[in-house]
């Protein structure tokens, strides 16, 4: 059986899944006074592409300067729970976007969320994954 008679045999919901994951959060835990997790999920192509970029200069490179902020952008995107989008949330926050009530809720944190979704999402460092293909 070839690859595509494979993937035809696959149930058409399983390409709709978005795959799932819980974190535990030394920040969330932090504010709640209890053990907390944030629940994160896969973000699209479509999606993260354009988040990432919004983290490179002119030429294309990382600029450093804007990375705290593309994290706090992927981060947004991702995290199913807490649901910062909720309005309340954002009202009693202060802020006015998702990302930065990521900011304001898991400060350095934020770094780690943003790898895991990257992860999650299927977007890992190429040099892992060429070695994980060579092995």
């Amino acid at each position: 059986m070839n690859l595509v008679e494979k993937l035809l045999a696959v149930d058409k919901g399983e390409f709709e899944k978005i795959e799932e994951k819980q974190l535990a959060s030394r920040q969330l835990s932090k504010l709640l006074g209890a053990d907390a997790k944030v629940t994160i999920q896969a973000i699209p192509g479509d999606l993260f592409s354009p988040l990432s970029a919004s983290g490179l200069d002119e030429e294309g490179d990382v600029d450093y300067s804007r990375a705290f902020d593309t994290n706090a952008k992927i981060a947004a995107a991702g995290i199913v729970d807490p649901d910062l989008k909720n309005d309340g949330l954002l009202r009693h926050l202060g802020v006015a976007t998702p990302a930065d009530a990521a900011k304001k809720i898991f400060k350095g944190e934020i770094n780690k969320i943003s790898v895991e979704i990257a992860k999650l999402s299927g977007f890992n460092d190429e040099e892992t994954t060429d070695k994980e293909v060579k092995n």
